[in-house]
């Protein structure tokens, strides 16, 4: 009998054990500051001009931090696109899975990176006037820190589109069509004081 009640007693320490919903926390850490700030892009008659603040992903699983961004973008003295406003803080995946309409670029951090080194972080843009699967955004890009002061942008939109319907049965990749990007695809930033 003394052997049945420690065997129940240890079942029941196991399971309460196994029921706690252990909350994952990804990418904490302070080794993305050197990205926070403004970066600038100038060729010929074009600003391009891309802003990033810490924020973060709340999800049932857990949460993961990276970096909120709005860009904007100018041709020949014409503001063609600004984004650069307020961007959110936390984007809480259990009360609502709707993207907030002031995130433009969303480039979460991994914890597969030696915390103390900066790391290339991909992302994901959603262009406002070009509305990539519906407005759902767009995969396939990175930056990546050059030095303190020049910043790697780089789009991929083929890469994009094979994150979003490789595996999928309902969507043929051959018919889905690169429409392009609002914005440089590929650009050298410099950071603005």
């Amino acid at each position: 009998m003394h052997k049945i009640n420690l065997i129940l007693c240890f079942i029941l320490m196991s399971a309460n054990i196994l029921a706690q919903n252990s909350k994952k926390i990804n990418g904490a850490g302070n080794n993305i500051n050197a990205y926070i700030g403004t970066w600038v892009y100038q060729s010929n008659d074009t600003i391009f001009k891309i802003v990033f603040q810490k924020g973060k992903n709340i999800t049932s699983y857990g949460e993961t931090h990276g970096l909120y961004g709005g860009y904007y973008l100018s041709v020949k003295g014409e503001v063609l696109e600004n984004y650069m406003g307020p961007l959110p803080t936390c984007w809480n995946l259990k009360i609502s899975t709707t993207r907030p309409d002031n995130m433009y670029i969303w480039a979460p951090n991994s914890d597969s990176y030696d915390k103390s080194t900066v790391p290339t972080l991909g992302m994901s843009f959603y262009d406002k006037r070009k509305k990539h699967f519906n407005g759902k955004g767009i995969s396939g890009g990175y930056i990546k820190l050059l030095s303190p002061k020049k910043l790697l942008w780089h789009l991929d939109e083929k890469e994009g589109i094979w994150w979003e319907v490789e595996g999928r049965e309902d969507t043929d990749i051959t018919k889905v069509l690169p429409i392009g990007f609002s914005v440089p695809e590929h650009a050298i930033l410099t950071k603005e004081e």
